[in-house]
């Protein structure tokens, strides 16, 4: 992730501080097998603009995976309801996955495997992601997954205690908007403890940015409550 010092992650508000490529870089360093956003970012930056409307508004209800094809790397769309449109069936070179629930249209899931996209099926009415994260590796072979935001995705990984490292680009900015999300939103709110961190390491980069990394502590006086 990419943040102002106030944990805020526009990045348009901190693209001064970046060079183009700066953010891509650090993602390769840590060799994930993919990387995976929530509805909004994918919305924002990579799907079609228009959403998907379902004619038949039909709940699809369990179903298999369907694996379009394997590749060397993956993007992975959380999706709930099955929202996002998708025009080509990879994001920069990386194949497409889409996991929903089982809330998503049979129309949508028909409309992915037309489009080449593979679909993970995992919850009722929203997304399991610890199965999830199960079938991801169990079909695909993913073993490290890069989690690229937003802010309720990542909370939504850290709650299901899914985050084992995070990496983070410490920009040195202000931001300060009350409505702009942070690395970590809607955690639990019967959680109030903070979840603890060991660091791992801090780089400086250029810019004044510092590349701090850090290891998620598991241990039975540390669980955050469900």
């Amino acid at each position: 992730m990419l943040s102002s010092i106030d944990g805020r992650i526009d990045g348009v508000s901190l693209r001064d501080f970046m060079g183009s490529n700066d953010y891509e870089i650090t993602g390769l360093k840590l060799k994930g097998d993919a990387w995976a956003c929530g509805r909004t970012t994918m919305q924002l930056h990579f799907a079609d603009r228009k959403p998907f409307k379902s004619k038949s508004r039909k709940p699809a209800g369990p179903r298999p995976v369907h694996v379009a094809h394997r590749a060397k790397s993956y993007a992975v769309s959380i999706d709930t309801l099955g929202k996002l449109r998708w025009s080509r069936n990879d994001i920069g070179g990386d194949h497409l996955i889409c996991v929903v629930s089982e809330l998503a249209p049979e129309d949508y899931l028909a409309e992915l495997q037309k489009r080449g996209i593979s679909y993970i099926v995992a919850g009722k009415t929203s997304v399991d992601l610890a199965r999830g994260v199960k079938l991801l590796g169990k079909h695909f072979g993913i073993k490290t997954l890069l989690l690229e935001g937003g802010g309720n995705i990542n909370g939504g990984f850290l709650d299901a205690d899914l985050v084992d490292e995070v990496s983070l680009l410490l920009a040195p900015g202000i931001d300060g908007r009350h409505q702009i999300p942070t690395v970590f939103d809607g955690v639990n709110p019967r959680s109030k403890r903070a979840v603890p961190l060991k660091l791992k390491s801090v780089q400086q980069r250029k810019n004044g940015i510092l590349w701090i990394r850090y290891q998620v502590i598991r241990n039975k006086h540390n669980k955050r409550v469900k």
